[in-house]
């Protein structure tokens, strides 16, 4: 029987407990145990996605069905609290990147208002956030926005991605990004379509100097 259900665990922050398995121990260090610690391989990678308009974009781990899985809880089964172990996944691979330099605000991809609602947060600002505070590098939020509900990208090929993300973003603050360099986070990265039209827009509209990128783990073949 696992120890959490539901969103409402994000609330009730568990010292000593793996929030991946809800295993106890001594072992268990940034919410995540030894065991499920195996179970994942960081490659801490560096990718290329063709974009002009982006700088690095770095993911965290393989993708294995150990990750899959605890990624799919998070988005879709209400697994909120696990904002926490990835957060910490993804501020190893910034410290290993040394990608704190030189960056002025963390943001993060945006879902539309609708899904938001349904699900009742965005996967990707809930680890954002965290990664903000524990760095002490300022978030932004709402101001990169999504403006179409879209049909979900891992339900196309990569094709349809690209034409399904073309002009869904939009800034309404530019001042919020105006000649700053961003770090953009995101949970997976497959085609990096998304990311790259989040970079476009960021650069374009928003008057950013420079934007990364940093996911959890990338679908891609490589």
């Amino acid at each position: 029987m696992k120890i959490f259900d539901g969103f409402n665990e994000l609330l009730f922050p568990e010292e000593g407990i793996c929030l991946f398995c809800g295993s106890e121990g001594e072992d268990i260090k940034n919410y995540i145990c030894n065991y499920c610690r195996d179970n994942m391989e960081y490659l801490n990678r560096e990718v290329d996605l063709g974009s002009p308009y982006l700088g690095k974009a770095v993911y965290s781990l393989f993708y294995n069905e150990f990750i899959r899985e605890k990624i799919y809880l998070y988005k879709y089964e209400n697994y909120g609290y696990l904002y926490k172990p990835l957060g910490e996944i993804l501020i190893k691979t910034i410290y290993e990147k040394n990608l704190t330099e030189n960056i002025d605000i963390i943001t993060y991809v945006p879902i539309h208002r609708r899904r938001k609602a349904i699900r009742g947060y965005n996967q990707s600002e809930l680890i954002a956030k965290y990664v903000s505070k524990s760095l002490d590098i300022p978030l932004s939020r709402e101001k990169l926005i999504r403006v179409k509900n879209t049909k979900p990208q891992n339900k196309l090929n990569r094709y349809d991605r690209i034409k399904n993300i073309e002009g869904v973003f939009k800034i309404v603050d530019s001042i919020e990004f105006e000649n700053k360099e961003i770090l953009i986070i995101d949970d997976i990265t497959t085609t990096g379509a998304t990311i790259k039209e989040c970079a476009k827009v960021l650069l374009e509209e928003g008057h950013a100097k420079k934007v990364d990128a940093l996911a959890i783990t990338s679908g891609m073949k490589l």
